[in-house]
């Protein structure tokens, strides 16, 4: 017996003592990993919910709201906090959906497209926040440019007589908007990303299943 007859003979036998593992028990592994990675995105979405809270409770005084009052905002300022909650409470009941729904589930599509449904509802949310961020900044910016003191000295008269805000307030604003949305879509990227990347490798693994049935 020649050498790379025995390197295959002594291949085949490592082969054989290796452990077989079925369709039915990597389904079974995925599904418990995709189920405990659906409660950790509930988790995190309660935190979430607690982190604004404490935020909002340490940020507003008497002194913040006596600024909303003088730029108009004080009642804008209520309703896109409710808003804010009533959205946040809504996706985590979503959250709390799919991963009551996951545990129940014993078919493979099924689970697949909870899997899509909670990555779908991830990227509506993280889009509704960018959103925001832009929406409430314009309409600050609007408030405070035409009620707040400090922005009325920055006023220019140009030729005609008119009164305008120099181009280069508007850049900073801008920008500054433009940064902010860039810190809170990295603050999403770390708080929901790992999780969603997990969840979206099992989605890949149920696929390649699926086409190996």
């Amino acid at each position: 017996m020649d050498e790379l007859e025995f390197l295959k003979q002594d291949w085949k036998r490592q082969e054989a003592d290796l452990p077989v593992v079925s369709t039915d028990s990597l389904y079974t592994m995925i599904h418990k990993r995709s189920s405990s990675l659906m409660k950790w995105l509930l988790y995190v979405s309660i935190f979430e919910f607690v982190l604004w809270t404490v935020l909002n409770f340490l940020t507003v005084n008497t002194k913040t709201l006596e600024s909303l009052k003088e730029i108009h905002l004080y009642e804008f300022e209520i309703g896109i906090t409710l808003l804010q909650y009533v959205v946040l409470a809504v996706f985590i009941y979503c959250f709390y959906k799919n991963y009551k729904e996951v545990r129940t589930t014993d078919n493979t599509r099924k689970l697949m497209k909870k899997i899509l449904n909670t990555r779908r509802t991830v990227n509506i949310y993280v889009i509704y926040n960018l959103i925001m961020v832009f929406v409430i900044g314009i309409v600050v910016f609007t408030a405070s440019a035409l009620y707040d003191p400090a922005l009325q000295d920055l006023y220019v008269l140009d030729d005609d007589g008119n009164r305008h805000l120099p181009v280069q307030v508007f850049l900073v604003f801008f920008g500054s908007i433009a940064a902010f949305a860039v810190v809170i879509w990295l603050f999403y990227k770390l708080l929901y990303g790992i999780l969603m990347r997990r969840l979206y490798g099992n989605y890949k693994k149920l696929s390649k299943l699926e086409m190996e049935e």
